[in-house]
């Protein structure tokens, strides 16, 4: 009788073990859900900082960006910096868009990356044609939400 009940106790015992170390194990997913959470979007605003950092502390990219906007014909060679600049540009904004579908940024994100579209890709009209020859090395997703913003932007 005495090893039935200590067997009892025993397994009792073992599954309350269990049944906290699952409970511990939940706790610790979340902090480390939080965690991760954290540190993309510090990774974006770093990845942010050094983007406006290149713009400002370049000796050309401020140049092309004034000339781009005003409409003015870019050089060759300022050409190829604007595709590159463009390119990177929607690149950062279609990651911040996936990051959002994932699940893993706020509810502030399609709104944000609707106001850069708004501002960089639909004026001046060389960003939209320089999204007419690069628009296809976006995700599906990304294209979708730049054609809406661009079907609802006019140009002036």
């Amino acid at each position: 009788m005495n090893t039935e009940r200590l067997n009892t106790w025993l397994s009792f015992t073992a599954n309350i073990g269990v049944i906290l170390g699952l409970i511990f194990l939940a706790v610790e997913l979340n902090q480390n859900s939080d965690l991760m959470r954290v540190q993309i979007s510090q990774s974006r605003a770093d990845a942010a900082m050094v983007a406006n950092e290149h713009v400002f502390n370049s000796d050309y990219l401020p140049r092309i960006l004034v000339k781009a906007r005003a409409g003015e014909e870019l050089s060759a060679e300022d050409t190829v910096r604007y595709r590159d600049w463009f390119r990177a540009a929607n690149r950062n904004q279609d990651n911040v868009l996936h990051q959002y579908i994932a699940g893993m940024l706020g509810g502030n994100s399609p709104r944000s990356v609707r106001d850069f579209v708004a501002n960089v890709v639909a004026s001046p009209e060389r960003a939209r044609v320089e999204w007419e020859i690069q628009k296809t090395s976006y995700t599906d997703e990304y294209v979708a939400l730049v054609e809406e913003v661009l079907g609802a932007t006019q140009i002036e």
